[in-house]
């Protein structure tokens, strides 16, 4: 084998392998997914029937939260979060208060949506809404 060939043999098997395990732009790999980039939820907005169970991948370096606004959640789902929170309040102050409710890198964190509406939520560490910045997303629901 020339050695041209070989290299570019190798090396486009190398860039194959190593792009499943780097994920830098955020992007979920099956259906129903949601990943994470640094400050960004991919999709943004993602819709879905009825009976859906949606799983937020954290395919970033860093650590996030998926925390519902709990104003913004129809009353008969009510309040959902990773970490299991009763509450939005709680879900701040649990990690303002050492992390609570955090997903690792590679964590997951699964949701069945029952109910037709919109289901937004963000993350709490990198939701600044009054810099103008915010790493939040919606999750719709319709038949």
């Amino acid at each position: 084998m020339e050695r041209r060939t070989f290299i570019a043999t190798v090396g486009g098997g190398i860039t194959a392998g190593l792009a499943g395990c780097l994920n830098v732009d955020g992007d979920p790999t099956g259906e129903n997914e949601v990943g994470m980039t640094i400050s960004k939820f991919r999709p943004e907005s993602l819709t879905v029937e009825p009976g859906t169970t949606v799983t937020f991948i954290n395919t970033s370096s860093h650590t996030h939260t998926v925390t519902a606004f709990e104003n913004a959640t129809p009353e008969s789902v009510g309040f959902w979060s990773t970490g299991e929170f009763s509450s939005q309040q709680e879900a701040i102050e649990q990690w303002r208060d050492g992390g609570g409710g955090g997903l690792s890198p590679n964590d997951e964190f699964s949701i069945t949506f029952e109910e037709p509406a919109t289901y937004p939520y963000f993350c709490i560490p990198h939701y600044r809404p009054e810099a103008g910045t915010g790493m939040e997303g919606r999750i719709i629901v319709e038949s």
